[in-house]
């Protein structure tokens, strides 16, 4: 009986071995399925952004006479966006990329600074913070919590305070300015005055070296951030620059590559310009181009000394661009050298339309007079001590076909150039002309990495998911059906997009538009105008009149929006654009 008992024991004891190897065993096949998910099957995502740059600089949307061979590889290995649209503010934009949401939601609806305040009228109201809401959760923040390593460089522009910094939005690594400053190591407002610290981690950075630039010095840190990343884990990195947003400057070696370049002056670059993106496939080759504004000086009318420094500011501009895509090439470098870059969505994009700033236009009319310690002579544009502007003039050259500029709901102001590449993904490479957004960003990065958004999918697995309605849903949508090649568009003719900034408004619904301006020069909105964006990218033919029934629908999608997002339209005027 005991060598019956014993017997059972032993063989209980194998049986017990057996079944705690198969526990380990399942388990370590667990975890290696687990990291092999999260290591080698989830996308690093890269978003690099440009900052007011115009839609045809790159040579893949119609230039040609900027070097940028590295973003024109990526739009013709990638896919490239014909329709993507952008807030018409800088600030705007960023609320709505990292959150999903629309800029009012997220609490821009105005910047909040030395530069701009809200409206009497918006004073207080909710969505006009000037800085992102504790209810708008950022994308960065959920991968994070998702097990990604998370790191961002360049320009914020979504709230100073302590709690609104990157380094508390879900960033595990930072070096941000807030907003746009001298590009060299001055720490000066763009206008030569006020001071711009620059943040590492959360704290201000005092150790800018003597060379800093900061489209390098950018790259150079994000380098960093890369080379120091969590081995084990995907990353999501923010790459954005502050190129080419003025003051123009750049170092010499890259402007003096375009001396001579614009001489023959921003009429006869307009023209290229809009020949070249009707040949590039992104528009019709019989769209009606806008009409150059009453406000630009024809080149021929200028002086020869206004003519050279017209043509250095453009020189200038173009240098920061070339820049720019020099150094993204120095991170496209990076990952392909550690193996990074085949299984890296890429998404690159400009913030909005270009910057028109002059003493004519934008905001910079109250603020040129205030600029202090300035030297713009000739030989010193483009330089530290220097706050040049691109200008209305060069602007309208830089958007081609479209009409107005950043700040304004017109295609000019809003359409921007997109990009995006995932060698190692389903992408099917090509042209899309569906419409997109910047609010699209979120739930696209957000499905591939397989994470659900608080909103509407609570789960244990993530701090900020265990409160369902804490935070607004996204109402961008998802682009992995376009990217895969299933789909044209993710969004029906009655799936709007709507916009507001300053006065500047609009609404997209398939292939028509409806506009309505912010008459700068008599601070007051302009009347609406409606446009069928099929043959008429530039805006020229008013259908408001001729086409009442869908003026309607457009004006009924406009109030839908208003109501859903909280706009509140400037009154009397709106403070940042009051000319002195």
């Amino acid at each position: 009986m005991f060598h019956t008992a014993l017997t059972f024991l032993k063989s209980y004891h194998v049986m017990l071995s057996v079944f705690f190897l198969a526990i380990v065993s399942a388990n370590a096949h667990a975890v290696e399925n687990k990291t092999k998910q999260h290591n080698d099957e989830r996308p690093n995502i890269l978003l690099i952004v440009a900052d007011d740059m115009a839609y045809t600089d790159l040579s893949a949307f119609g230039g040609g006479d900027i070097a940028t061979p590295t973003l024109d590889t990526l739009a013709q290995e990638g896919l490239a966006f014909s329709r993507f649209y952008a807030a018409a503010q800088c600030s705007a934009t960023r609320s709505m990329l990292l959150t999903g949401l629309d800029n009012h939601q997220a609490g821009m609806g105005t910047t909040v600074g030395a530069y701009s305040q809200p409206a009497p009228n918006q004073q207080g109201k909710p969505g006009y913070e000037g800085e992102i809401r504790d209810d708008a959760i950022t994308v960065s923040t959920l991968l994070q919590e998702a097990g990604y390593d998370t790191f961002m460089v360049g320009k914020w522009h979504l709230g100073a305070s302590p709690k609104n910094r990157p380094i508390n939005r879900g960033f595990n690594k930072t070096f941000a300015i807030q907003q746009n400053s001298d590009h060299f190591n001055d720490r000066l407002g763009s206008f030569g005055f006020g001071r711009r610290d620059y943040w590492r981690n959360g704290e201000v950075a005092n150790d800018l070296p003597d060379d800093f630039y900061q489209t390098r010095s950018f790259t150079d840190e994000f380098i960093g951030h890369l080379q120091q990343r969590k081995q084990d884990s995907p990353f999501f990195g923010y790459l954005a620059y502050t190129a080419p947003h003025y003051p123009l400057q750049a170092p010499d070696d890259i402007i003096d590559k375009y001396k001579g370049k614009y001489d023959t002056g921003y009429d006869v670059l307009r023209q290229k310009r809009a020949e070249g993106l009707m040949s590039s496939g992104l528009l019709a080759q019989n769209a009606l181009v806008s009409h150059q504004r009453a406000d630009v000086t024809q080149w021929d009318a200028l002086s020869a000394d206004e003519k050279k420094t017209s043509a250095r500011a453009m020189e200038i501009y173009a240098a920061m661009v070339d820049e720019m895509d020099s150094n993204i090439a120095r991170v496209i470098h990076y990952l392909k050298k550690n193996d990074l870059y085949d299984n890296t969505l890429i998404i690159f994009l400009s913030d909005n339309g270009a910057e028109a700033a002059s003493h004519l236009r934008g905001h910079a009319p109250a603020l040129i007079p205030k600029a202090k310690n300035v030297d713009n002579s000739l030989a010193n544009m483009g330089r530290k001590g220097s706050v040049v502007l691109y200008s209305h003039t060069w602007a309208s050259a830089g958007e081609g076909v479209f009409r107005e500029y950043k700040f304004s709901g017109a295609e000019g102001g809003i359409r921007v150039p997109a990009i995006m590449s995932w060698p190692a993904g389903p992408l099917k490479a090509g042209i899309n002309h569906g419409v997109t957004s910047v609010l699209d960003f979120m739930p696209t990065a957000l499905e591939l990495a397989g994470v659900a958004h608080p909103s509407t999918s609570p789960s244990s697995n993530t701090s900020s998911n265990s409160e369902k309605g804490r935070f607004q849903p996204p109402i961008g949508k998802s682009l992995v059906p376009v990217l895969q090649g299933d789909a044209d568009s993710v969004r029906t003719d009655k799936d709007y997009l709507g916009f507001e900034f300053w006065g500047g408004r609009g609404v997209v619904a398939g292939n028509w538009k409806l506009t309505g301006l912010y008459n700068q020069q008599q601070s007051k909105l302009a009347r609406w105008e409606l446009f069928d964006l099929t043959n008429d990218p530039g805006e020229q033919v008013d259908l408001s009149h001729s086409r009442p029934e869908k003026m309607q629908q457009m004006l009924g999608f406009w109030q839908e929006y208003v109501k859903n997002n909280g706009v509140v339209l400037a009154e009397p005027d709106v403070p940042a654009l009051r000319l002195p």
